[in-house]
């Protein structure tokens, strides 16, 4: 269980970061055409980073068996998706 509770841990850890390198890029976006306040460098760096936090957290959604496509759903939404057992398709005899 304290796996569980370090992995679930990192996966927070991850998507704040994200979000809050996400926002500095937002809040600090060229607008009415000023330049950026932000240097070359620290854009490649910002980028860097996004991209391993990315990769991360795709090892981290595989190894609590989760997909990145996961979002929180209401108890009474109606389901978009329908679940067929692979099983239950019958075999074509050729």
């Amino acid at each position: 269980m304290d796996n569980d509770k370090a992995l679930h841990d990192e996966q927070r850890l991850m998507r704040m970061m994200r979000k809050t390198l996400t926002s500095i890029v937002r809040d600090t976006a060229p607008r009415d055409g000023n330049p950026s306040p932000l240097t070359e460098a620290t854009v490649l760096g910002i980028k860097d980073c996004l991209m391993v936090i990315s990769s991360h957290e795709a090892e981290l959604a595989q190894l609590t068996g989760r997909t990145l496509e996961e979002r929180p759903r209401f108890t009474d939404e109606t389901p978009t998706t329908h679940a067929v057992k692979i099983s239950s398709i019958p075999k074509k005899t050729h």
